[in-house]
């Protein structure tokens, strides 16, 4: 059983991320924004209290929830007399029908069955199973535990470890990473009164839910036919990679794949409609991203990037991508002089000393990488039938600017990976078919968006009734 606290943490993290919506963006008035707020509600909840965490430095153990509970308040007080603000301030528009006014069909709810059943399933997987994966006790839940246990003390790298003078400070092998999930499990794991991995696991399987009603609320707002989006859905909540990292909790690539994926769709639905909630919710996920993993970093320089180049006149591009690539190195070379932890990754993945010795020829790499696409069953047969809408429906890649972005944005993050696995001495991690899908897996839930997105405006031809045999 779920203790009390826990659940008093779960409710409070997603009446956070409510309150976070509903200050920049309102109530749901569109088709689908129900779905869209309660999944950003969720993400951005557990992200927000994570930072509240960091702030409570001094409080240990179960000590930590008790701590943090008044700012998370004070925070919700504060982001629901915002919102209730803007509300009075905004002028007053014609509400925008939530429905069609049309049912759905029989085969939508047993979508939904389907997605109730699985959700169950995973989550009692993910509830009952100790996490053991090594990233999770090399990283994340090392410094979780190590902070419920001690405080909050700091890690550093074993050469400064070593020649330090406080007894607090501790090391491991990647005392760099970043530490935002670690402050998550701390704070469900407080709530709990002691170290339950199931409360914190319990958290994989929420986002993962929250990844699909999320996606699925923006789809729809962006055009996409109500029962498109069910079966979108569907599809999103039955890839097999996907469903793992709900139930094998630890690892932080769902977390990048959600915050990723909502920053881009909220992004498109700014350029789409003009909305500058949706502006402000992309810049929330996207300065989100380098907390939670080392390429939550690139991701959020190359989608920051784009999102510059687009705002640039077109008779000044050019002017425009210098900007950009000088901004880019311009952060860089700022992380450079912070020292901070994703450039020194990246510089010794470049040089091999992160990888170790790389003897995987440039060819076996590239197999590897497309059979991770291709050749598997970790995503059915999305990256195909990618190709396919994508060769079918070329045209509106020109015509529908957020659809050609989102395919640039998408080409440009696969491109990065390619080059990653092929061309750096990390070829030998796509050799072992693990971590080369666990990045993939962060393009993937954009990769189904796409597809959603070029299928938006087809339409079946209905057959005329004199068509009909007689």
């Amino acid at each position: 059983m779920i203790a009390p606290g826990v659940l008093v943490a779960y409710a409070c993290s997603v009446v956070l991320g409510a309150a976070l919506w509903f200050a920049l963006a309102g109530l749901p008035r569109r088709p689908g924004e129900r779905f869209a707020a309660a999944g950003y509600a969720t993400l951005l909840g557990l992200l927000a209290s994570g930072m509240l965490v960091a702030l409570r430095r001094d409080a240990a153990g179960a000590d930590t929830f008790i701590a943090t509970l008044p700012l998370i308040g004070a925070a919700i007080v504060l982001l629901a007399g915002l919102g209730w603000r803007r509300a009075r301030r905004a002028q007053p528009s014609a509400p925008v029908a939530m429905t069609t006014g049309t049912r759905l069909p029989p085969w939508a709810w047993l979508l939904f069955a389907a997605i109730a059943v699985r959700f169950a399933f995973v989550l009692d997987e993910a509830f009952l199973r100790p996490v053991f994966v090594w990233d999770a006790w090399n990283a994340w839940s090392l410094k979780a535990k190590t902070w419920f246990e001690l405080g909050q003390v700091r890690f550093l790298d074993p050469t400064s470890w070593w020649r330090d003078s406080d007894p607090s400070a501790h090391t491991a092998l990647a005392w760099r990473y970043p530490e935002l999930l670690s402050r998550i499990e701390l704070w469900l794991a407080s709530a709990a009164g002691a170290w339950n991995e199931g409360a914190v696991a319990t958290a994989w399987p929420l986002l993962w839910l929250a990844l699909v009603a999320g996606c699925a609320g923006q789809w729809r707002a962006l055009g996409v036919s109500r029962n498109a989006c069910v079966v979108l859905a569907y599809l999103l909540a039955s890839l097999p990679l996907l469903s793992v990292h709900a139930a094998l909790a630890g690892y932080a690539d769902l977390w990048v794949a959600a915050t990723l994926t909502f920053a881009v769709l909220a992004w498109l639905r700014w350029l789409r409609d003009g909305d500058r909630a949706q502006l402000l919710l992309a810049t929330c996920c996207t300065g989100a991203l380098p907390l939670l993993k080392f390429e939550g970093a690139v991701w959020a320089l190359l989608l920051t990037g784009l999102a510059i180049l687009v705002q640039v006149p077109p008779r000044w591009r050019r002017i425009g991508l210098i900007a950009a690539v000088f901004g880019a190195l311009l952060a860089v070379a700022a992380s450079w002089a912070l020292q901070l932890p994703w450039l020194a990754l990246v510089r010794d993945v470049l040089s091999g000393v992160a990888a170790g010795d790389n003897d995987v020829s440039r060819f076996v790499a590239a197999t590897a990488f497309f059979k991770g696409l291709f050749a598997q069953n970790n995503w059915h047969l999305l990256w195909p039938l990618l190709v396919a809408c994508l060769i079918w429906q070329r045209e509106r890649l020109r015509d529908r600017r957020e659809i050609g972005l989102l395919a640039l944005l998408l080409g440009a993050g696969l491109a990065a990976l390619f080059c990653l696995f092929v061309f750096t001495p990390a070829a030998k991690w796509a050799t072992s078919e693990t971590a080369m899908n666990r990045l993939v897996l962060q393009w993937a839930p954009l990769a189904l968006s796409l597809i959603g997105l070029l299928l938006r405006d087809v339409r079946v031809p209905a057959r005329r009734p004199d068509a009909l045999p007689h």
